[in-house]
């Protein structure tokens, strides 16, 4: 339990750079995963868990009102989940990311939840700036990555266990040939993410793009 409590410490910590805080881009699932692997021992296997899930999720970005999957839950819950059942092994490693983009969907679906309680937040601050009282953009701010990071430790506190102990009664039920296509998969995920990241290149879906496109349309404007 003391092991659980520190893991969901440092992954809800990480998970404020998604867009509550910093934008330091250690959510990324490359350098999260990296991270939570280097506690929990094995480095190079976290790193290939993030490297895929960033390939495969590249254009997941939280923009404004868009939430995507929760790509920093995806690859932070299989890297523990894997590395706490069976380290070192590539089939456990890809059976614990397949049950984790379901954790991925309720943490979107939970910061949905929160971003409607962040407008209440809002108007109680721009309610407070109306009679004068500054002091209620701070607060407003702290009560606002106060609620994100509650909502990702208790997330991460809650899923952390049963997930590992779902991943450990799977793995030890598994046909052998499943055993064979989940290591067979640990090597094409990467390949199938560089593809996913080629279209949404080519498709113009990063705010790279974006923003060339909007410099390009000033210029023909003016």
């Amino acid at each position: 339990m003391n092991e659980i409590f520190w893991i969901a410490l440092i992954a809800a910590t990480l998970s404020l750079d998604i867009t509550a805080f910093g934008q330091f881009m250690v959510s990324r699932p490359i350098v999260c995963a990296t991270i939570v692997g280097y506690f929990l021992g094995d480095i190079k296997t976290a790193l290939w868990i993030g490297m895929t899930v960033e390939l495969i999720w590249i254009g997941a970005i939280p923009m404004g009102a868009a939430i995507p999957l929760d790509t920093t839950a995806v690859a932070i819950l299989s890297v523990v989940w894997g590395l706490s059942v069976h380290p070192f092994d590539t089939a456990a490693m890809i059976l614990a990311l397949a049950l984790s983009v379901p954790a991925g969907i309720i943490f979107r679906k939970v910061d949905v939840y929160l971003r409607h309680i962040n407008v209440t937040i809002m108007h109680w601050v721009e309610h407070g700036v109306a009679q004068g009282r500054e002091s209620y953009v701070g607060l407003g701010i702290y009560a606002g990555l106060a609620l994100f990071f509650l909502k990702a430790f208790l997330l991460y506190f809650i899923l952390i266990y049963p997930g590992r102990t779902l991943v450990c009664f799977i793995y030890e039920h598994l046909h052998i040939r499943i055993f064979e296509g989940l290591r067979l998969a640990w090597v094409l995920l990467p390949i199938l993410g560089m593809g996913f990241l080629l279209v949404n290149f080519r498709n113009g879906k990063f705010p790279c793009n974006k923003i060339e496109e909007i410099s390009r349309q000033k210029g023909q404007g003016s």
